[in-house]
This record gives structure tokens, sequence and C-alpha cells, in this order.
């Protein structure tokens, strides 16, 4: 007996070419469409809103109304360079979040978050001695489980600061809220 030997038809092969040939095109013009339709996306964005999305990755996004002039500053972990110096700032404490907001002519309003290794009480006595040395009045004070909260006030200025540490946290959290009285 003989053996045939059965050949591959050609157009076997050309079916292979084509579909490998599929692969590498549908392989390319995926990584060529996440590239260019996100900078697309990007820059539809960054027109529509002011919002630079380099910065937005960073953690940082800045808003503003071209009307009013309103802005907002979102990150950044600094405490914002318009922030009222003689508002106390916990030595070593580590800004975690900030907003500040303003509207032109207008006034301005912040939110900062901190975390210290110190404990609740420490921090508490640090802000009662700094707002008597920097003249700012404390209106009320409410404590309970390891949270002290307390109302402050100066010259055109209100707010409020919050100090508390979960049983489970490794760090007492401390967040400032402050806005100019309205003009």
């Amino acid at each position: 007996m003989t053996e045939t030997k059965k050949q591959t038809s050609p157009l076997v092969y050309i079916g292979i070419g084509c579909l490998i040939l599929l692969f590498l095109i549908g392989v390319g013009m995926t990584v060529f469409f996440k590239f260019f339709a996100k900078k697309a996306i990007e820059t539809v964005i960054e027109n529509k809103t002011g919002v630079n999305i380099s910065d937005a990755e960073q953690g940082k996004m800045t808003f503003t109304d071209e009307k009013t002039g309103a802005k907002v500053d979102i990150g950044s972990n600094k405490v914002p360079d318009t922030f009222p110096k003689d508002f106390p700032i916990y030595p070593g404490a580590k800004v975690t979040s900030s907003l500040s907001g303003s509207q032109t002519g207008e006034n301005s309003g912040f939110w900062l978050t901190m975390t210290s290794s110190d404990s609740v009480e420490k921090v508490t006595a640090f802000y009662k001695t700094e707002f008597a040395k920097n003249g700012w009045k404390v209106d009320s004070t409410f404590s309970a489980n390891n949270t002290v909260t307390e109302t402050v006030s100066k010259s055109g200025w209100t707010g409020s600061l919050a100090i508390t540490k979960d049983e489970e946290a490794t760090e007492t959290q401390i967040v400032i809220i402050l806005g100019q009285d309205e003009k």
C-alpha cells in the first residue's frame, strides 16, 4: 500500500494569514484608540470645565466660573495659600485634603483635613492655647467619646474645628471648616 500525502489547501494558509493580520490590526487599533481617544476626551473635558486633567490625576482640581469669578480649588494636600494666616495649624500635622473657594469681591471658604499621631487631648490643648494667642473666640465646645468639636469666630470669620480619633485608628483626625461672614 502506498501512502498518499494530503496537501494542505492554499486557502487554509490564506485564512490563517488573514486571522493573524486581523488580530494584529485589532491590537494596533486598540493601542491607537486608547492613546488618541484619551487625549481627545481630556481636551474636551479641559475645554468644557477648565480643569487641567494632569492636575486632576495628581489629586488637584480648580474650577473657575468665568461669569462670577467664583473659584474652587480641591486637593494638593497642603494648606491653601489664602488660608487665614492667624488660624493655627497643628505642628507636624499632615494635610490629607483641602478645599478652598472664593468669589471675586465676595467671601472665601476653606475645608482642611489633617492627621496627627498625637492624642485628641494634646491636639485640643494646642488649639485652646493658640486660639487665645491669636484672638480666635471659641463660641461653643462639644466633647464626647474621643471627639471634640468647637465653633470659632474672629473678625469676619466663623468656622468649626473637629478633632477625633476612632478606637481602631492610629492617627487623630483634625478637620477645619472656615468661612468669611457675608459682606
